[in-house]
């Protein structure tokens, strides 16, 4: 039985972590789609 909560225990963790993991990814892509868009503007302008 112990065994049993600690394997659940330590499936919510991990769960937790992948998605904690999965947010930073998702923001870390968005900054950079941000990124892109503001260098394309930059390169459609004329000088």
């Amino acid at each position: 039985m112990n065994t049993a909560s600690n394997a659940a225990r330590a499936t919510t963790a991990n769960v937790s972590l992948f998605g904690k993991l999965r947010a930073l990814a998702l923001h870390a892509l968005n900054l950079h789609l941000q990124n892109c868009a503001v260098i394309a503007e930059a390169y459609r302008r004329p000088l």
